[in-house]
């Protein structure tokens, strides 16, 4: 017997071994308790998705925001992998075939990967759920699998080698670091903040995100932060997650002011070869998005997806249906993708 509910986002020390089994920076309950308490919208309120056994021990855990009679992930544009405590196949088939019992409007979830096997499970139980599901695609993550450093980097394009050998040799006393202690990471993130805003980046969308997150995870060893100082001034800063062998480059900057020495560039080589060797990495991934520099960095490409599914037994959910369903289902249907082609393009 298994009891699925929807309930509030109200941890219970259960949940800290349900969410540690992923083994992942995105899938770690300080993850989602962070989005929880830095993201939300007004009106929007941090709720799960609890699947218990008989004896009420959880099973699985899908983070989920409510507004109204609308669920959607608990993600932000910060997410680069929707990562819930959803350890089983069979279970994950079974909670998505009964998701009708609980979506009484509209479903939404992004940042999907469906060629993960729970969350593949997922999706196909919630094609047989009886709601109106659509998928589309979300966005492209750019990762390569790494052995050993020297033999990656011999394999990068000969520009991007050719770049780092000229501007090593031309910067002026070049220094690199990379903090992983909760008290480094704290000191560091001092200058990645500067170094953010004089950048030329745009201003966080959620500016309690990132200290809240970094201060969570990197108490739990899974922030590394690596930063590139120039005659004694931080030029560069760069914040990776850490998932077991697996390591994302989640946010970088630089100052405009030293962009002729590439700071970006060096940085990236320093701290991948850093990770490789002393952290063990076996796979470096980019995050969200095509972004062209990326493919220089890392040859291989998965989709992200995201996932819609409405109840039509209630006018919000045919309200979504008209509004997202169709449209994506027709989109598809025109560029001639077949059902199969869609799950896994």
């Amino acid at each position: 017997m298994v009891d699925i509910a929807v309930r509030r986002f109200c941890e219970e020390p259960a949940w800290h071994d349900a969410f540690a089994r992923s083994g992942t920076a995105e899938g770690s309950l300080a993850w989602f308790r962070t989005l929880a308490s830095t993201t939300l919208a007004p009106g929007e309120e941090a709720v799960v998705l609890e699947a218990k056994d008989g004896a009420g021990a959880p099973l699985a855990i899908l983070p989920l925001v409510r507004k109204g009679r609308a669920l959607r992930a608990l993600t932000a544009p910060y997410t680069t992998r929707f990562a819930p405590a959803l350890p089983e196949v069979d279970l994950a088939h079974l909670v998505g075939r009964r998701a009708a019992e609980f979506v009484d409007g509209v479903l939404q979830l992004d940042a999907l990967d469906c060629r993960e096997p729970s969350m593949a499970a997922f999706a196909e139980g919630l094609e047989h759920s009886g709601l109106a599901v659509a998928r589309y695609r979300h966005f492209g993550n750019w990762y390569e699998p790494v052995c050993d450093f020297d033999d990656y980097w011999r394999n990068r394009p000969s520009r991007l080698r050719t770049t780092v050998r000229r501007k090593l040799n031309q910067a002026p006393a070049v220094e690199f670091r990379c903090a992983r202690s909760p008290a480094e990471l704290a000191a560091a993130f001092t200058g990645y903040e500067e170094v953010y805003r004089s950048s030329w980046k745009v201003p966080e969308p959620h500016a309690g995100f990132m200290p809240a997150m970094v201060k969570a995870l990197g108490d739990e060893g899974l922030v590394r932060l690596g930063t590139m100082s120039l005659a004694g001034d931080v030029v560069a800063a760069q914040i990776w997650l850490l998932s077991g062998a697996k390591a994302t480059i989640f946010k970088l900057a630089h100052r405009e002011s030293a962009a002729a020495h590439s700071p970006g560039t060096l940085l990236t080589h320093w701290t991948a070869r850093e990770l490789i060797a002393n952290d063990g990495i076996r796979e470096i991934d980019f995050g969200r998005g095509d972004d062209a520099y990326k493919r220089d960095w890392l040859r291989l490409s998965r989709p992200r997806f995201g996932l819609v599914a409405t109840n039509m037994r209630s006018f919000a959910g045919m309200a979504a249906l008209l509004r997202q369903v169709l449209p994506t289902k027709l989109a598809r249907l025109i560029r001639g993708q077949s059902a199969a082609t869609q799950a896994y393009e």
